[in-house]
């Protein structure tokens, strides 16, 4: 039999029910414009009947709030995460491109290529005109002087460009770091809270807001599950879940502890023009060393973008095959799978070379070179390497490495800045070789042997003499005065003529001997040089810079879209995520005016039951 006051209880239940959804669509109307916030919704059933044993069956009791859920998609989270990643990834190589194309700086700038180049073009001319006169020797050795100038500006500010994403990719896994701890920390709240038979939404918001930040670095991947209780068969779940988290694969946080990834200064460069201090990034151990490398390549993200800029070599890296080694002095000779010419050698004097999947320092190459200046049968020299206790002794290999793998550095299919400073170091030896072979073939006006037009300044003082170098076959080092010491850094007119108009070559000795001041063969075939179809595979020393900006303009316009498209899906992914899990002003005023009106019923129920009893309990009597 029913309790007497059945019908006020069952009208308090309805007060408590209507009372609670009034809090929650206040609690979502507070969080509308708050970020990462989810809609919460109360979820009610009817209250455990009574029975009867009549015709009738059962009597209601009322409401009761079973839940307050958050309206949340997990499909569309992962949906929006994998568009994250892809949109950051394209967008930061974007910005990045960007800031190269402004070093380059071609179309429409005072200091542009073509410009220097059409005034070089003019002080050559003026030297046709007047070879005699001493005027026109120093304003052509002052422009080209300045050409050099500009080129050795643009691979500066191409390290430093690989300096600063050098930094942000330091910033990228700090911040990577501390999104872990705070996914880990969150988790645990979590789990203790939902254990206890609460409701985590808040903190749900918190860490799913956090995996969205994550996915902006790299690629995500989110794996919850049930909680059980007992072992095997017998096991049941729990009224908690538990949330394991990836970082391009690799397990970054789960209920037991979280991962950390450090940065790790490179020991040797791998390209030729690298900046000192170039990071590698790996996992880091617990007991605070470095564990294994943290792999992006197949991968997407922010991180991955802006290590594509910073190392990227467009797939052209230093590989072979290993025909001998020797461990007394420790050396390793290297054929190469395509010989390459000494103009494309991108390697450093001293660095870093994988060989059979591990690496070695060396300090110094030798190379044999043939006919056409290409370069073969390489023999690295003074090799170390680092042992388990992180220092570098002699290195020592294991048997059988003749015919296993060699190379230098990774291959990276984006044209990043370790391809454009390759780029202006093949545009500098090239060019300088062709033009120092023609001046080198006349006289100053004194009747001295020409010196080299383009050279570059030692370590220790004075040019590099690099005339009669590499002629016919024979070999070189690492350390010798070749076009290889050449680079977009360092690549300089020759000192003597910016300080001695004389030198200036102009003639061949015949001419001088015979006092023929007025012959300028030596101009003349420097002069058509400057146009020479053949110099460069892409035509003259003018088209090859204008396909250097070129191709630098196809692949920005290319991250462009790319970023744009990625953008559209991100942006229709995040509109479908908010469909459901954000917070609509209209509809929760709406819940605000149909709850209070529930509100007030029942509060009605109430007040009629209330008089029902006065009038039972006061006014009713024996």
């Amino acid at each position: 039999m029913p309790s007497t006051f059945l019908g006020l209880n069952t009208g308090l239940s309805g007060l408590n029910y209507f009372q609670s959804a009034l809090n929650t669509t206040s609690h979502n109307i507070s969080n509308a414009d708050t970020k990462g916030y989810s809609r919460q919704q109360i979820v009610a059933t009817a209250s455990d009947p009574i029975r009867y044993k009549r015709t009738y069956g059962m009597m209601g009791t009322g409401v009761k709030g079973v839940s307050i859920d958050r309206q949340r998609e997990v499909f569309y989270d992962n949906k929006y995460w994998q568009a994250s990643s892809k949109c950051s990834q394209y967008e930061a190589q974007h910005d990045s491109l960007s800031n190269l194309q402004m070093y380059m700086d071609e179309i429409g700038s005072e200091s542009g290529y073509t410009k220097w180049i059409s005034q070089i073009s003019n002080a050559l001319q003026d030297i046709a005109d007047r070879p005699e006169d001493y005027t026109t020797r120093i304003s052509y050795a002052l422009v080209t002087d300045g050409f050099t100038d500009v080129v050795n500006e643009l691979s500066t500010s191409f390290q430093n460009e690989q300096k600063s994403l050098n930094d942000q990719i330091e910033l990228v896994v700090s911040d990577i770091n501390t999104l872990s701890k705070q996914i880990y920390e969150l988790t645990k709240q979590i789990i203790n809270v939902e254990l206890k038979g609460g409701s985590a939404n808040d903190l749900r918001d918190m860490r799913d807001l956090c995996i969205d930040r994550l996915s902006e670095y790299c690629t995500v991947e989110v794996n919850e599950r049930s909680i059980m209780y007992g072992n095997g068969v017998e096991s049941v779940p729990a009224n908690a879940t538990t949330m394991s988290v990836y970082l391009n694969g690799e397990l970054l946080v789960d209920e037991m502890g979280y991962k950390e990834l450090m940065v790790t200064p490179r020991r040797e460069k791998i390209n030729q023009n690298d900046v000192d201090g170039l990071v590698d990034i790996y996992w880091k151990c617990a007991d605070g060393t470095a564990g294994e490398e943290f792999y992006t390549a197949r991968y997407n993200g922010k991180l991955t973008g802006l290590l594509n800029v910073r190392d990227g070599n467009n797939g052209e890296v230093f590989s072979g095959t290993v025909t001998s080694v020797s461990e007394n002095p420790p050396s390793a000779k290297v054929e190469l799978e395509r010989p390459i010419h000494v103009d494309k050698l991108n390697i450093p004097e001293q660095g870093t070379i994988t060989l059979n999947g591990r690496d070695y320092l060396y300090d110094g190459w030798t190379a044999e070179y043939d006919a056409d200046g290409k370069l073969n049968n390489f023999e690295f020299l003074n090799m170390t390497m680092i042992n388990e206790n992180d220092v570098e002794v002699a290195a020592k290999f294991p048997l059988n490495m003749a015919g296993r793998t060699a190379k230098i550095g990774e291959s990276n299919m984006v044209k990043g800045i370790p391809y454009y400073q390759a780029r202006l170091n093949e545009f500098v030896r090239t060019l300088s070789k062709y033009m120092n072979d023609i001046t080198t073939s006349g006289v100053d006006e004194n009747g001295e042997p020409g010196l080299d037009m383009f050279t570059a300044l030692q370590a220790t003082g004075g040019d590099y003499v690099l005339k009669g170098t590499m002629q016919g076959t024979g070999s070189i080092t690492s350390a010798a005065s070749s076009y290889y010491k050449l680079t977009g850094l360092n690549w300089e007119l020759n000192s003597s003529w910016k300080t001695d108009p004389s030198k200036v070559v102009v003639s061949y000795d015949r001419d001088v001997e015979q006092g023929n001041v007025a012959a300028k063969p030596i101009i003349d075939r420097i002069m058509y040089g400057m146009t020479d179809q053949t110099m460069f595979q892409q035509g003259s020393l003018s088209q090859y810079l204008q396909a250097m900006t070129t191709n630098l303009a196809v692949d920005i316009k290319k991250m462009e879209v790319f970023t744009a498209n990625q953008d559209d899906i991100k942006y229709t992914i995040d509109t479908q995520r908010k469909s459901i899990s954000g917070v609509d002003e209209n509809e929760e005023a709406s819940d605000l005016v149909k709850f209070e009106n529930l509100y007030n019923l029942a509060s009605k129920v109430i007040s009629v039951l209330n008089e029902v009893y006065d009038k039972l309990i006061n006014e009713t009597g024996i």
